[in-house]
């Protein structure tokens, strides 16, 4: 799978990079770097361990090779990432140049600090926002609530002045009373 016969940008990419980052790997040091690397060594063991060194490398490039083109098949990535460069040329975000869209799209021509301090700014500015609402809505509640209390006052001011005196306070009591005893009887309830 080193190159899908139609792939499109993005699988090629794709591609490219993992078999440049598989190669950089597998390149064995130098036979003077390996010998610096063990200077405990004796240097009987220097070349077979060289060589034994060279051809894990090379077995592990090959396997990771073999098993990333397994992965590939198996996972259609191929198929995927065209899928994705499709969309996006219908979109007409069809540049993959990393740079060129970081500074398009997330920096706006802003340097990295003025777009940390904005950032910054407007999430301030929307917990400022979103604190003000809570404070409108405890305000109203409070509001209500005062109202509440102001119609209870009035309710117990207006019981109050009709019980101020003792006469007018017994004619309401004696006539809920006889309110309460000319009433019908009702059955128990259990």
């Amino acid at each position: 799978m080193d190159e899908p016969t139609e792939s499109g940008a993005r699988c090629g990419v794709f591609l490219r990079a993992f078999h440049a980052a598989v190669a950089s790997c597998a390149v064995p040091p130098t036979a003077q770097e390996f010998v610096r690397a063990f200077p405990g060594l004796a240097p009987t063991h220097h070349e077979a361990l060289y060589e034994l060194h060279r051809d894990v490398l090379t077995a592990w490039a090959k396997r990771s090779r073999e098993e990333f083109e397994t992965i590939c098949e198996e996972e259609e990535i191929a198929q995927r990432l065209n899928a994705i460069d499709a969309m996006c040329a219908r979109a007409g975000m069809g540049d993959l140049d990393v740079a060129s869209n970081a500074a398009r799209v997330a920096y706006g021509g802003k340097t990295p600090d003025e777009v940390a301090r904005n950032t910054r700014a407007a999430a301030k500015k929307m917990e400022a926002a979103a604190l003000r609402e809570i404070a409108d809505g405890l305000e109203a509640s409070a509001r209500a609530k005062i109202g509440e209390l102001e119609t209870k006052r009035a309710a117990v001011r207006s019981a109050a002045n009709g019980l101020k005196s003792s006469e007018s306070g017994g004619e309401k009591i004696f006539e809920a009373s006889m309110q309460w005893s000319a009433r019908a009887p009702q059955a128990l309830r259990s």
